[in-house]
């Protein structure tokens, strides 16, 4: 289960900083910024680097919380486990970023969250989280299935 989680952190915190960092770069297309492939792929690179680290830690933890309470919902609730760690998942997300936004005075940190566009496929990368980790952790018998 531990290394399922790394494996979603890791590759949640990836697709959510490539994601935020599309938004951001079309933000700056709309107001006529001359961006070249090159740019864009150094960009993008450079937020792989810089911003991914910190992003996943925050990432991590709020899947942590989230996955938790999943599970113990799991137990309680007779729905399906994709369902429930897909919710808690996409829910992880949007409580994390809404955090953020209030500790850092009102202003979203994720810039390519500030808009309901970039918010939503933020969401959309946690709703992934959820279905990968249910996906990995699965009993075998429902793995098979």
């Amino acid at each position: 289960m531990i290394a399922s989680f790394v494996i979603v952190a890791v590759v949640t915190a990836m697709l959510a900083t490539l994601a935020q960092t599309q938004f951001v770069i079309s933000g700056l297309k709309a107001v006529d910024a001359d961006i070249s492939l090159d740019d864009r792929l150094s960009m993008t690179l450079a937020d792989l680097a810089g911003l991914a680290p910190l992003f996943g830690a925050f990432i991590a933890l709020a899947l942590a919380i989230a996955f938790g309470a999943a599970a113990l919902t799991g137990r309680l609730l007779a729905l399906p486990r994709a369902l429930i760690f897909l919710t808690a998942g996409a829910a992880a997300i949007g409580v994390m970023l809404a955090a953020m936004e209030q500790v850092f005075f009102g202003v979203q940190v994720i810039a390519g969250a500030r808009f309901a566009p970039g918010f939503i496929t933020q969401l959309a990368c946690g709703a992934f989280a959820g279905l990968l980790y249910a996906k990995l952790t699965a009993p075998p018998a429902a793995k098979a299935a």
